[in-house]
């Protein structure tokens, strides 16, 4: 099925919206400037999200949640272990990269960022379209992205034929990429764009 640009720009603003959302919030939390931008946003065709993703034997650090509501879904947020370090690091006051890993206060510090990152979005998904969203508390992983993807895709309930992929850019203490995706249920994404009648 061919995406129309009308639903690619809306899925823009989407994703401007939240980047404008998690950016602020990490702001504070770090207590320095953060910028965000997104520099793609994509619908994915199910089948194709391996491809999509690329490198899925690299190892990732993925937020992952459940959204409830009338549009329900699972979303997440992927970073590099870099990345993932160097936003722990600056939270924890750390002199060096901490071992995420192996750190438990590392990887709490990580679901509390995972928690804005991702639920940005999905506020940014419910402001947008005006209908109700609900995420769940965030779990971390730290694995092989192909393996992760699986795991969520596995999990229960049916899935629209696309998924939301959108790409960001972090500055304000190195520059780091990150990925928001949005795997929605089953109707999901028509529920979300279709209040526009697009």
């Amino acid at each position: 099925m061919e995406i129309s640009a009308i639903r690619i720009e809306a899925l823009k603003e989407i994703g401007n919206i939240g980047a404008g959302h998690a950016a602020t919030s990490l702001s504070k939390m770090l207590q320095t400037r953060i910028e965000m931008t997104v520099p793609k946003v994509w619908l994915v065709p199910l089948p194709r999200l391996p491809e999509a993703l690329g490198q899925l034997e690299a190892t990732k650090v993925a937020l992952y949640l459940k959204v409830e509501g009338e549009a329900p879904g699972k979303a997440m947020f992927v970073l590099s272990v870099k990345s993932a370090q160097l936003i722990t690091k600056t939270l924890l006051w750390k002199s060096e990269l901490p071992d995420i890993i192996n750190d438990q206060m590392a990887q709490s510090a990580l679901r509390e960022v995972g928690n804005i990152l991702v639920s940005s979005f999905v506020i940014a998904l419910s402001e947008f379209s005006r209908i109700r969203l609900q995420p769940s508390i965030p779990a971390l992983g730290i694995d092989m992205i192909g393996a992760m993807i699986d795991a969520v895709l596995l999990d229960e309930g049916k899935l629209d034929d696309n998924i939301l992929i959108i790409d960001t850019k972090l500055s304000g203490l190195e520059e780091m990429e990150g990925m928001f995706l949005y795997i929605p249920g089953e109707g999901s994404i028509d529920k979300l764009l279709g209040v526009f009648g697009i």
